[in-house]
């Protein structure tokens, strides 16, 4: 059973820039390792509940890509969860294995508007207690692209298990995904709760960056 919206993440090009940002922010990070092998730095930092997973490639290829890509979620079953939403018809993208960190399995699959989903089976617990200390004092959603509106709410909402909170909006677990229509990046944007909003803004990735009322 799929049980919890866990973290967005991506790949960044300069991890101590992207710590900064999100540090302004009152970003602390929760869990840190290298991978020797691809030699990939795995930072998770978190705002408030919401769980952002910074991945850095010491030798990145030349065609490399940054910014976030994915929305993770764990499950209790990853092979009875893969198999059935594969065979709902949903793209597979990598079939279940042991992770790169070691810690618990993954796969990968595509929504049907073709946003890149995760799905995670581990023991590790990288969340921690609400952290606020900063400006942000909630991790309000993150917006996903949705030209097929329907489509995406049958995916997260039935197959999924979210709970449709909102016309567009999904929660399951402590934190929350809207569904953006086009034009939308694949991550479309973060939204955080702050005391003193300010003008939105993009990390140095170039994801923009949402700031409405706490």
């Amino acid at each position: 059973m799929i049980y919890e919206l866990n973290h967005v993440g991506g790949r960044v090009r300069d991890l101590e820039a992207s710590l900064a940002f999100y540090g302004g922010l009152g970003a602390e990070v929760v869990d840190r390792l290298f991978m020797a092998g691809p030699r990939v730095h795995r930072v998770h930092i978190q705002l408030a509940t919401g769980l952002v997973e910074l991945l850095y490639h010491e030798e990145p290829d030349a065609q490399a890509s940054y910014g976030l890509n994915h929305i993770g979620f764990m499950t209790d079953d990853l092979d009875g969860d893969y198999a059935r939403l594969t065979a709902l018809g949903y793209a597979e993208i990598s079939s279940p294995r042991v992770a790169g960190s070691g810690q618990g399995r993954l796969a990968f699959l595509s929504d049907p508007n073709g946003v890149r989903v995760e799905l995670l089976q581990r023991s590790e617990e990288f969340r921690v207690t609400p952290i606020t200390a900063g400006p942000v004092q909630a991790f309000t959603h993150v917006a996903v692209a949705a030209p097929d509106l329907d489509a995406a709410a049958e995916f997260y909402g039935t197959h999924l298990g979210m709970e449709r909170v909102g016309d567009n909006t999904f929660r399951l677990g402590a934190d929350a995904l809207e569904l953006a229509p086009p034009p939308a990046a694949s991550i479309a944007h973060l939204a955080f709760a702050t005391t003193a909003p300010g003008p939105d803004t993009q990390d140095p990735d170039g994801n923009s960056i949402r700031f409405v009322p706490a």
